[in-house]
């Protein structure tokens, strides 16, 4: 009889697909980790819209490279560790990984003008970071109503808590890459007073997503046919390719001598995703009989995001500088690209209701960013320290803690009077609340990271 078993799979299929259909979070989740990149303004908390006046303002105000007087070389690499202390059921977990990675190189040129200035700029820029883990296990009494036909007229689940008691769980998830950004742009001053600035960048990158998931019948509660299983397991490995182009308009304002306002303006962008799924899942039953499946597929769709509005305020004098911004961002306006031609497709209507979804729980934030700097005066050495909060986009929140905060840090030392030698600590940390269709009980999770940036700056 357990050759049946071996036949009628669709139903846990079926389960393991929905897994990976596109959600709400999907498109979210393309944006929401973004820090940009810079030693100093991100040890400056990322206050530099009001203040960007080096390459990097490329990303924070493109109108900033208008206050580069002599063409400059811009480097930098990063070391990131990601540590997640999982809740699941009572049991903690931790595990952690650590990822070293090559994040910029651009060029600023200044360009001879009689009067007012003219700068552009070029480079390859690592923005967001996908990074991720996640581990937990322990035991659960909640039905994850994984199920499998037995025969046309029958349905067998794998687990019923209400009757046969706990099963242990074990789940793995990680995801690496990022989103870089070749970004081409440049500032006109004009006036004494005021510069504009655009920005064009080709975005591009990865993401690789993997899953491992068991569940034991560890004190082998489940001994009755056909529900006598020993161990299920489940593997799903997804690889998303993205591309898209975006494009900032900057401004910035001399208010008076040290006192800086600057503006920018993100236009939306069309994220174009290129998905590839791998599937397999293995049900081991008491006797040592086992059934396994896998399934691959291709999926291609489109994520428009919301526009992004940058302001800031900074002043600096030989001693000290200080510097404020903030961002806002309609989360609610992301939406998934449906084409006419796409109405038909069962699969791409379902974009249109998740477009729905992400109106009813997603809404506007504003970020806060706040930095400084000091001149210590002995060998070319500057100080410097920020703060950043990341309010969470879901409208409603469980824990404040679920809004990510950044406190950083950094050093500054001109090697000479061309080379300086950047270095910035960040730390970020958040909460947030976890669950899928494996452990609908969910886990809690408490994030940390470490982030490492060690830059280089040449000027000639």
């Amino acid at each position: 009889m357990k050759n049946k078993k071996i036949t009628y799979l669709f139903f846990v299929l079926g389960i393991i697909s929905s897994a990976l259909s596109q959600s709400a979070y999907d498109a979210i989740h393309l944006m929401d980790r973004e820090i940009g990149f810079g030693t100093r303004p991100l040890s400056m908390g990322g206050a530099f819209t009001g203040l960007a006046d080096d390459y990097t303002a490329i990303y924070w105000n493109p109108a900033g490279l208008g206050s580069i007087s002599t063409p400059e070389i811009y480097t930098e690499l990063s070391h990131l560790n990601f540590n997640n202390q999982a809740t699941f059921f009572g049991n903690m977990n931790s595990d952690n990984q650590s990822f070293t990675r090559f994040r910029s190189f651009g060029l600023a040129m200044p360009v001879s003008t009689t009067r007012g200035s003219l700068v552009w700029a070029i480079g390859y820029n690592r923005i967001l970071d996908f990074d991720d883990n996640l581990m937990f296990n322990g035991s659960s009494g909640i039905s994850n109503d994984i199920g499998f036909y037995l025969n046309e007229d029958t349905t067998f689940y794998l687990f019923d808590g209400v009757q046969n008691g706990e099963v242990y769980r074990h789940e793995q998830v990680q995801s690496e890459g990022g989103l870089r950004q070749i970004s081409f742009g440049g500032a006109l001053a004009l006036s004494q007073k005021f510069t504009i600035g655009l920005m064009f960048g080709l975005l591009g990158g990865t993401e690789e997503y993997r899953l491992h998931f068991s569940q034991v019948d560890s004190d082998n509660n489940y001994l009755d046919y056909p529900a006598d299983f020993d161990e299920y397991q489940v593997i799903q490995i997804l690889r998303s390719d993205i591309r898209a182009f975006s494009l900032k308009l900057g401004g910035m304002l001399h208010l008076a001598r040290g006192l800086k306002m600057g503006g920018v303006i993100t236009f939306p962008s069309v994220y174009q995703i290129d998905e590839i799924h791998s599937m397999s899942d293995k049900l081991i039953f008491d006797d040592g009989f086992t059934d396994q499946t896998e399934e691959t597929g291709e999926w291609f769709y489109k994520v428009q995001s919301p526009f992004v509005f940058d302001y800031g305020l900074s002043y600096g004098n030989t001693f000290i500088t200080l510097a404020a911004s903030g961002r806002y961002r309609d989360w609610s306006q992301t939406r998934f690209e449906v084409g006419r031609n796409d109405y038909d497709d069962e699969d791409y209507r379902g974009f249109l209701e998740e477009n729905t979804q992400i109106r009813s729980v997603y809404h506007p934030t504003l970020e806060y960013h706040f930095g400084g700097e000091v001149n210590l005066g002995i060998l070319n050495t500057k100080l410097r320290a920020g703060y950043a909060l990341f309010p969470s986009p879901k409208k409603v929140v469980i824990d404040r803690n679920q809004d990510r905060e950044t406190i950083s840090g950094g050093l500054s030392v001109g090697l000479d009077e061309n080379v300086n030698l950047d270095v910035t600590f960040l730390r970020n940390s958040w909460s947030r609340y976890s669950a899928d269709i494996y452990t609908p009980g969910g886990v809690s999770e408490n994030i940390y990271t470490n982030h490492l940036l060690i830059g280089f700056s040449y000027s000639f």
